[in-house]
C-alpha cells in the first residue's frame, strides 16, 4: 500500500513537471531519455482522469495515448480497484444569492465519494462540495434528469420533459464528454408501463441499452415490445425477442420501478410466471421468478427464487449486486427486511440468506434498498427508496445508524461509479 502510494505521488509529480507550458517540450524529452515507455503507462494509467485529460495539451504522444484501447483498459483496471467502493449521486444546490424558491435557481451537478470514508467518520454525516470541473450547469426547470445505470465510467442519463421529446444520453463525467441525444422509440406518457436499462456485452465489448414497454390494452394480455441500442453501432435501436415473461412494474402502492439489475454481462428483472396478473397486490413464492437476458446472446434465462422465499407484502422485492453476487431483497411480513445472495449465479442451490432485519431499528415500515456491503459483510449501508436518507446497519453489534446528508440527495437514484476514458461515441 505504502508503495503504490509512493507511485501515484510521483504520478502526480510528473503531471506537474509536464504541465508547465514554458518547459513542457523539455521536460518531456528529458524524461523519456530517464523513463521507459511501459513505466511511464503504468505511473499515467494511476493518475485521475482529469489530470489525464490535461496531459493530451504536453504532446502528440498524450493525445494520442488517452484514445489507445489498450491504455483505456489499462486505465479502468487501475481506476476500478482504487475506487471500488464510490457512488455517485445527481444532487441540487440552490444560488445562495437568491432567497425564493425559484427552480431556475438550482444548478445541477454529479457528486462522488467514498463509502469507506463516510463509513469511518464519526458522525455518519456527509458533506461534500463539488469540483466546478464535473458540473453539469443550470438546466431547464421543467426538465428532469435521471440516472439509468452506471457501468466503467459511463452513465446513461434520461431526461424527461412535458413540453418536449424525452430522450437518452451517454455521459462521461471525468471526461466531461457526453453523447448526441438518443431518442426514445415510444413516448412514456402514453406508455407509463416501462423499463430501460444499460450494460456491457462482454463478448463484444459494446455498452447496450435495453428499453421495453408493455401495451396495456383492455380485454387483452399485456403484450412487450422490446429494443436494443448498442453504443456505437448506427446510433439505432433494434428489435429483440419479446419478454417470455412480465416483469413486475406495479404492486400495491408503491411507485418505485422495478428496474433491470446489470450483473456480468447480463440484466435481471424481478418477474412473475406465466399467467399471473400483473397487477396483483399478494404474490406468493410460486408466482415469481427472475428474468435474466444475456446482453451477448440476446436470449433470456428463468432463474428461480429462494425456496424459503414465502410471499410479497408491500413493496417491489428488488434485485442488487452486492460484493459482486446478485442479491434478492423483500419485505416480510411488514416486520423484516431480508436479503438473499445467489453465490453462484444461476444455480438454484447457491441462494443464501445474507440479513434478516427487524424494522424496529427504523423509525417506521420503509421502503429499503442496498447500496453497499463491506467485504467483511459486516456493514450494510441501505437508502429509504422514498426518503433522502440512508442508514449504515452494523451487523456485529445489530445496530442502525442514520447518514446525516447536507446536500439535497435522493439516495435511492445512487449508482456505483468509477472513472474511466471510455468514450461515449
Amino acid at each position: 500500500m505504502k508503495s503504490f502510494g509512493r507511485l501515484l505521488e510521483f504520478g502526480y509529480s510528473i503531471f506537474s513537471f509536464f504541465v508547465n507550458k514554458e518547459k513542457k517540450k523539455k521536460n518531456y524529452s528529458a524524461l523519456v531519455s530517464i523513463l521507459p515507455e511501459e513505466v511511464m503507462l503504468e505511473i499515467v494509467s494511476r493518475l485521475p482522469v482529469k489530470y489525464v485529460m490535461q496531459l493530451r495539451c504536453v504532446n502528440k504522444f498524450f493525445n494520442t495515448l488517452v484514445f489507445d484501447p489498450y491504455f483505456i483498459q489499462m486505465h479502468l483496471n487501475k481506476s476500478t480497484q482504487r475506487n471500488s467502493q464510490q457512488l455517485a449521486l445527481i444532487c441540487f444546490r440552490k444560488d445562495i444569492s437568491h432567497d425564493d424558491d425559484d427552480p431556475k435557481d438550482w444548478t445541477s451537478d454529479l457528486k462522488t465519494f467514498s463509502i469507506q470514508c463516510s463509513l469511518q467518520n464519526k458522525f455518519n454525516t456527509i458533506i461534500h462540495c463539488s469540483d466546478p470541473y464535473y458540473l453539469k450547469g443550470k438546466e431547464d426547470p421543467h426538465i428532469v434528469r435521471w440516472f439509468v445505470g452506471s457501468c466503467n465510467g459511463l452513465l446513461l442519463m434520461k431526461f424527461t420533459c412535458p413540453r418536449c421529446d424525452h430522450y437518452l444520453y451517454f455521459w462521461n463525467p471525468a471526461m466531461r464528454k457526453q453523447s448526441k441525444k438518443i431518442a426514445i422509440f415510444f413516448n412514456i406518457y402514453t406508455n407509463p408501463n416501462y423499463n430501460i436499462s444499460f450494460g456491457y456485452d462482454n463478448s463484444t465489448q459494446t455498452y447496450k441499452v435495453v428499453a421495453f414497454y408493455l401495451e396495456m390494452k383492455p380485454g387483452c394480455n399485456p403484450k412487450s415490445v422490446v429494443k436494443v441500442f448498442s453504443l456505437g453501432d448506427n446510433n439505432s435501436w433494434r428489435d429483440i425477442q419479446c419478454l417470455p415473461v412480465l416483469p413486475l412494474i406495479y404492486l400495491g402502492t408503491d411507485s418505485n420501478k422495478n428496474d433491470g439489475v446489470h450483473f456480468n454481462g447480463t440484466i435481471n428483472w424481478f418477474a412473475l410466471q406465466d399467467g399471473v396478473d400483473i397487477k396483483t397486490t399478494i404474490l406468493r413464492f410460486q408466482q415469481c421468478l427472475i428474468l435474466s437476458l444475456d446482453l451477448s446472446t440476446e436470449t433470456y434465462t428463468k432463474l428461480s427464487l429462494p425456496q424459503r422465499f414465502d410471499k410479497v407484502s408491500g413493496y417491489i422485492p428488488k434485485l442488487v449486486v452486492l460484493m459482486d453476487c446478485l442479491c434478492f431483497c423483500h419485505d416480510f411480513e411488514k416486520t423484516h427486511f431480508v436479503i438473499w445472495q445467489m453465490k453462484d449465479f444461476g444455480v438454484q442451490d447457491s441462494w443464501i440468506q445474507l440479513f434478516k432485519i427487524s424494522h424496529d431499528h427504523f423509525y417506521t415500515w420503509i421502503n429499503l434498498l442496498p447500496l453497499y456491503l463491506s467485504e467483511n459483510g459486516d456493514t450494510l449501508v441501505l437508502a429509504n427508496v422514498k426518503g433522502k436518507e440512508a442508514f449504515i446497519y452494523n451487523r456485529r453489534d445489530n445496530k442502525v445508524e442514520k447518514i446525516g446528508i447536507a446536500t439535497h440527495r435522493k439516495w435511492s437514484q445512487s449508482k456505483g461509479y468509477v472513472e474511466s476514458l471510455v468514450s461515449t461515441h
